[in-house]
């Protein structure tokens, strides 16, 4: 996904999508990036990852390209956080250009994408979340909704959305 996502020459647009476009089928790769973010091992040396605007090693910057583009499949406008990344000093020129060049139209839809399936294995996962959603559909919406926004997509199966949705829950104030 990170090698399409830096085309270069006149195909980067296109290359730019396939690389958002990527994101939604390793949207788990956020997990491993995201671990990057927070201080997990990243690049070849396995140390913390350099604070945000310091120089990247290429696997680091690659871990951080994968992580946001995930994080934006996420943001309330894709689109928006895309460009966003794009003005990260740290990242090198071409997945700045990247980021940049990603298809407006295939972001919004791998996000869609993304967020659906998130959906579809959270109610596969959590047989309280699909009787939640049967009961009351609009709560359980809005609820899903920051959850999305909030929560980084890092389950690749039904089990493990759901105990990140009911860790999120958890962790909610009452209302």
């Amino acid at each position: 996904m990170t090698r399409a996502g830096a085309g270069k020459g006149k195909g980067a647009k296109g290359k730019g999508a396939a690389g958002a476009a990527g994101a939604a089928g390793a949207a788990g790769a956020a997990g491993a990036a995201g671990a990057a973010g927070k201080g997990g091992a990243a690049g070849k040396g396995g140390g913390r990852a350099p604070a945000r605007g310091a120089r990247l090693t290429g696997a680091q910057a690659h871990a951080r390209y994968e992580e946001v583009v995930a994080r934006a499949m996420a943001a309330a406008d894709p689109v928006v956080a895309l460009r966003a990344a794009a003005a990260d000093p740290a990242l090198p020129p071409a997945l700045r250009r990247a980021l940049r060049g990603a298809d407006e139209d295939g972001v919004r839809m791998s996000a869609l994408l993304v967020a659906r399936l998130r959906f579809e294995r959270l109610l596969r996962g959590s047989p309280e979340a699909e009787a939640w959603f049967d009961r009351d559909p609009a709560a359980f919406s809005a609820a899903f909704r920051r959850y999305n926004a909030e929560v980084p997509p890092a389950a690749f199966f039904p089990a493990g959305e759901a105990r990140l949705f009911r860790g999120w829950l958890e962790a909610q104030p009452p209302r």
